[in-house]
């Protein structure tokens, strides 16, 4: 009969420990190698299943309690900026300068000369303009936009354009710097999802115009509709939808209202999925023909 595992202290229930202080507690080595718990570096431990980020970071943060922040890939799953799938799923962690960049497995150590954090989740991490900085030499271009693009949105805005800026002045020479100017450039606050940012420079990279963002449309006074993209000249919207579109009745629904009053009022509305963007010939040629007519 297999032995029945001890329980472990209230103390060390609540989420991650390191194994010292569990040592303390009076339990043995190897009830630290049991099943129920995980280890997310050398010295800690997890209940099974809560090995997410957050718990993770809390570790680290038992691990080491002063003079560090998470910056990165992982400061940005703080901020809720979108990232590509196929990153290094690694942390990222960095201290001031000249202190020593942290060695632990499935940590990455950096460290800052410019010292400045904010708190999430009772956690501190770089701020979102140095987190920015700090996704150029990892991010491709076009994603960079759209990190960007998210950190300046207007209606939930974690930075401006002008303290982007001013971390790239403030960088030179750092690996990634060339890339994160070419990429402000094309940041723009008022895209509200990276499916809009995404849509917006495929547009210009073909070579058509600036579409305004998210653009109020009225009939007089009575507002109709905000869009996503519109060339306002030439009456032609582009919404670009996601799966809540085709799997939400309600929105569903909503957006056939919407389309039959902007079409009242002479406008054109282009709907544009994630294919479309993968796949743009036809996309782009139809907004052509549309733009020209």
């Amino acid at each position: 009969m297999a032995r029945q595992r001890s329980s472990l202290p209230t103390t060390l229930t609540g989420g991650p420990f390191l194994v010292r202080d569990a040592l303390g507690e009076g339990l043995s080595r190897s009830r630290l190698r049991g099943g129920d718990l995980t280890r997310p570096f050398r010295g800690a431990r997890l209940p099974a299943g809560s090995d997410g980020l957050i718990e993770r970071c809390r570790a680290y943060a038992q691990h080491r309690a002063l003079d560090f922040a998470f910056s990165h890939t992982t400061a940005a799953l703080f901020l809720g900026v979108p990232l590509p799938l196929g990153l290094d799923p690694a942390m990222h962690v960095s201290v001031p300068a000249p202190g020593r960049a942290p060695e632990i497995a499935g940590f990455v150590g950096h460290k800052l000369t410019d010292w400045a954090t904010v708190e999430r989740e009772g956690l501190p991490i770089t701020t979102p303009a140095q987190t920015w900085i700090d996704l150029a030499p990892l991010l491709p271009l076009r994603e960079l936009v759209v990190a960007g693009d998210h950190l300046v949105a207007e209606r939930a805005a974690l930075c401006t354009r002008e303290e982007l800026a001013h971390r790239i002045a403030a960088s030179a020479g750092r690996r990634g710097i060339a890339r994160a100017r070419r990429a402000l450039d094309r940041v723009r606050p008022g895209s509200e999802s990276p499916g809009e940012t995404r849509l917006r420079l495929l547009l210009i990279d073909a070579g058509l115009p600036m579409p305004d963002l998210n653009r109020e449309i009225r009939d007089g006074d009575v507002f109709v509709a905000r869009v996503d993209l519109a060339y306002p000249t030439a009456k032609v919207a582009l919404e670009y939808e996601g799966d809540i579109h085709r799997v939400d009745r309600d929105v569903w629904r909503k957006d056939l209202r919407r389309r039959e009053r902007l079409a009242d009022l002479g406008w054109r509305m282009v709907r544009v999925s994630g294919d479309d963007i993968a796949h743009p010939a036809e996309l782009l040629t139809r907004v052509r023909r549309l733009l020209q007519e």
